[in-house]
């Protein structure tokens, strides 16, 4: 009994913790993907910095492109996402991220693929969720600010690698530096709400704990008062049998008087 209460326990708890922790990381990973009812095929907006991102251009550090900075959020771009692993320094930066699956069809909707860092240990070093949608004549992507620099979403394989021409480049500083200033922004809303879940995890665990130490206080006492009301009940039959013999034999049992 004692065995099968502390394995329930325990199955119940590692269900509910897997639960929660596969739960938040979905919310986690897709809330900024969220359009409220709208169609990411419209409102979808053109991808961050899209020049030099394909698979032949190299990382220039003199721009040192990045998408750390990048508002997560829907992005259309005329050029597919790289669906095949690319070597280091290419799409621009030293680590470029592509990914891992297929395309969807029109009638798959939003569909989760897989986006994957080439680094010095493989192709696959790092994951990030990616969500896609096919818009029939173009696909929009959901994508994540990335962990560090320099990483960058490849986008086609051939291309330009031209970036902005020196007196476009102080005009697209000057955008650039509001835009960074935008997504630091949105990027620390994100952070704060990523804290939030930790700490709501952290919260829930010790909930769990605290209910486990319960359920194992209360199945504890159980077993002690069902063992305690087994030693009554033995007890009372056995004073019920020596009653009994008391009654047959006119002399309480085990005692015999010795003739002077």
């Amino acid at each position: 009994m004692k065995i099968s209460l502390h394995l329930l326990t325990s199955l119940t708890l590692t269900q509910l913790f897997i639960t929660l922790i596969v739960f938040v990381h979905c919310v986690e990973s897709t809330y900024y993907c969220s359009t409220a009812g709208g169609d990411p095929c419209t409102l979808a907006e053109t991808l961050y910095e899209p020049y030099a991102r394909t698979g032949n251009c190299e990382y220039n550090g003199v721009y040192a492109p990045c998408d750390r900075y990048i508002t997560p959020g829907w992005y259309k771009s005329d050029d597919l996402v790289l669906d095949n692993c690319p070597v280091l320094n290419s799409c621009g930066a030293v680590y470029p991220i592509w990914m891992n699956g297929t395309f969807p069809q029109v009638a798959d909707g939003v569909v989760s693929r897989t986006l994957c860092k080439t680094g010095f240990g493989g192709c696959c070093v790092r994951q990030y969720d990616l969500q896609i949608k096919n818009c029939g004549t173009s696909y929009v992507y959901c994508l994540p600010a990335l962990d560090s620099c320099p990483e960058r979403l490849c986008f086609g394989t051939n291309g330009t690698c031209e970036y902005p021409t020196t007196v476009a480049i102080t005009t697209t500083v000057a955008i650039t530096t509001t835009a960074v200033v935008d997504s630091t922004v949105s990027l620390r809303e994100y952070r704060n709400l990523k804290t939030r879940y930790v700490v709501a995890i952290v919260a829930v665990i010790l909930l769990v704990i605290s209910l486990s130490g319960f359920a194992t206080l209360m199945s504890f006492c159980y077993i002690k008062k069902r063992r305690k009301d087994r030693e009554i009940s033995q007890s009372r039959v056995e004073l019920a049998t020596d009653e009994t013999g008391v009654e047959s034999n006119g002399s309480p049992p085990h005692l015999h008087f010795q003739p002077k």
